[in-house]
């Protein structure tokens, strides 16, 4: 996920030099290049090194832009059981370590079931018959 389409761009260029077609993504929460999961690891590895260098560059346009230090936001967007949506404010390294694991779509359902969960709390054993 990106917050700058230059970056955004520089990302799949750079996976498109390494033969991976990325399936580009406008969403409310940012700008997504997802990679598909069957890529070998020496690529992956090196898309992530690299991703992690444009999210350094990122945080320093931020700082250029505002004059401050970083303040990098990320979030997921759900809906409660009223219907009112609710943005869950998350870490950006949380987010990001997140985004390695799941695909956004993953992770947006996990976030949802937390939420629906603390609507509707219930204390008793996971395992029931």
């Amino acid at each position: 996920m990106f917050f700058d389409n230059e970056l955004r761009q520089q990302f799949i260029d750079f996976a498109h030099e390494r033969g991976v077609a990325c399936e580009v993504v406008e969403d409310n929460m940012g700008l997504i290049a997802a990679v598909p999961e069957d890529i070998p690891d020496t690529v992956s590895d090196a898309l992530d090194s690299y991703y992690d260098e444009l999210m350094d560059q990122q945080a320093e346009r931020v700082d250029q832009a505002d004059g401050t230090s970083t303040h990098q936001v990320a979030g997921i967007r759900v809906t409660l059981q009223n219907g009112q949506p609710c943005m869950i404010r998350l870490e950006p390294a949380l987010a990001n370590r997140l985004l390695s694991a799941f695909a956004l779509e993953e992770m947006q359902t996990l976030v949802q079931a937390i939420a629906r969960n603390l609507e509707n709390p219930d204390d008793g054993p996971v395992c029931k018959r």
